[in-house]
């Protein structure tokens, strides 16, 4: 019960930075998994939890991914 409750807070109480990304299909992602992301145009760098997918149907379609950072657990 503890550690849950830790869980909520750290996820809740902590100020997470989301980002949107829009690519090509990657078709071995999944939620909960963890990207790097580096972009020097739009100054965001760090590690991200991916949050949700949403894949296209056609074939010449991209994919958008909904993430946020991160954070480092003390």
């Amino acid at each position: 019960c503890y550690d849950r409750v830790r869980e909520l807070l750290y996820e809740h109480l902590t100020l997470n930075e989301s980002i949107s990304i829009s690519t090509l299909p990657i078709y071995w992602l999944e939620p909960n998994c963890k990207i790097e992301v580096e972009d020097t145009k739009s100054r965001i760098y760090g590690e991200y939890m991916i949050k949700s997918i949403s894949l296209p149907l056609m074939h010449n379609g991209t994919m958008s991914i909904q993430a946020t950072r991160a954070l480092k657990r003390i």
